[in-house]
């Protein structure tokens, strides 16, 4: 079977971060499989482009345009997607010919919304936010569950027409949609799929919880006081980390939660540690000693700076999946979190970590005491936190669960439309 992944980047962002763990799982299997990527960086032949050597020179300026299109109502940078930019997908599925295409995330310019139902294959498609199934906005602000409606009113683009931007984009999306009638959904959390059941748009499709998966032999626990040095961390101070890609400047990932939270703590001797982000206005709240790590490319460093931690704290509040607690549990590193979205499959309250109460500072320092101030219990939570990896992220299983799934979209099998 020959496999074609589709995703925006190669290597930015999580969402490049699962496909490409899930392209080199599918090869270690021994599966044929090629991904087609706006944004190539690696020299790998079976990383593909579409278009020729013109389109390729001026794929930089598709997301900057994509985004762009929404933005003067926007007024901030929020995403917001139209996909309405012609596109070579297409064309380059023809040429490579696979047997199944497996979408990810395709908005940035990638795939223009019409060019799906122009794809004569069986089409898996993973989703890594609730793009999908609304009028445009990747993550809803303000409560907003309009995309159950048809959208309209859209308070990303303060709109308070039903005929706004979104609704019409909304029912392109109807439109596309209703012609597609082999697609299969893969989400990475009960969740999402949950959200995707509640959808006009997409509710009646098969909807298969694949988890975002990791290589737990590189995503492994080792000797924190080692790790420590490599870094020149603090061997005498417990370790807080907070991670992900800019996410000291994106509000749903929570960073202003845990500085509030750090106010609290009875005991100051603590470093806070934060990768994927530089400084911040914030910073300056902070109220313990503070280390900006920058951006981590290489996946052996950043498991062995989640080896140094003593916790991970994942303040969101929206989160798809929340693959700094998934790699933080392989590493054998507790994690304190709220409750919200798809970090409810991988956390569990008081035994890989602690649920805070959303979205309560005060309590979110209780469970960063919480897990540090007991070493039996440490201890068994970071077994803990290991075993829920090793049984529930491995990319090695996943692989092959998600073969067995493309195995049976290509044998023929039809998709059942569930009643609504």
């Amino acid at each position: 079977m020959h496999i074609l992944l589709v995703n925006t980047y190669e290597k930015t962002g999580g969402a490049a971060r699962a496909t490409g763990r899930l392209f080199n799982g599918l090869k270690e299997q021994g599966a044929d499989v090629m991904l087609l990527v706006q944004d190539k960086r690696s020299t790998d032949a079976t990383v593909v482009t579409p278009g020729g050597k013109t389109g390729k020179k001026f794929h930089f300026l598709r997301p900057y345009i994509d985004f762009a299109i929404p933005l003067l109502q926007t007024r901030k940078r929020i995403l917001f997607s139209t996909s309405l930019l012609p596109d070579g997908v297409q064309k380059a599925i023809e040429q490579i010919d696979p047997d199944i295409v497996h979408l990810n995330w395709i908005t940035g310019g990638m795939a223009k919304l019409e060019t799906l139902s122009k794809i004569e294959k069986p089409l898996v498609w993973t989703f890594h936010d609730l793009w999908a199934f609304t009028g445009g906005c990747h993550y809803p602000v303000e409560n907003c569950f309009r995309y159950k409606e048809g959208c309209g009113s859209c308070p990303i683009l303060h709109s308070h027409s039903l005929n706004d931007l979104s609704h019409k984009v909304f029912v392109r999306k109807q439109k596309v949609y209703a012609k597609i009638d082999h697609l299969a959904i893969i989400t990475p959390s009960h969740w999402l799929a949950d959200r995707v059941k509640e959808s006009p748009l997409l509710g009646s499709r098969h909807v298969e919880v694949i988890p975002n998966g990791l290589d737990t032999t590189v995503f492994y626990p080792g000797e924190k006081s080692r790790s420590k040095t490599r870094f020149g961390l603090p061997k005498d101070k417990k370790l807080i980390l907070f991670g992900g890609i800019r996410g000291v400047q994106n509000m749903l990932k929570g960073f202003d939660l845990l500085v509030d939270a750090l106010h609290y703590l009875i005991n100051k001797d603590y470093e806070l540690v934060v990768f994927g982000s530089g400084n911040s206005n914030i910073s300056g709240r902070i109220p313990i000693p503070t280390r900006f790590m920058g951006y981590i490319g290489s996946e052996e460093t950043l498991a062995e700076l989640y080896s140094a931690m003593d916790v991970v704290v994942v303040p969101s509040r929206q989160e798809v999946f929340g693959q700094t607690a998934s790699e933080a549990l392989s590493c054998g590193v507790p994690v304190v979190a709220f409750p919200v979205g798809g970090l409810t499959d991988i956390v569990t309250h008081k035994k890989n970590g602690y649920m805070a109460e959303p979205f309560k500072p005060e309590d979110l320092a209780t469970g960063i005491e919480w897990v540090l101030n007991d070493t039996g219990r440490y201890r068994e939570l970071s077994t803990e936190a290991r075993k829920t990896a090793l049984e529930k992220f491995d990319i090695r299983m996943l692989s092959q669960k998600t073969i067995t799934f493309y195995t049976t979209l290509v044998n023929g099998y039809q998709i059942p439309r569930s009643s609504r």
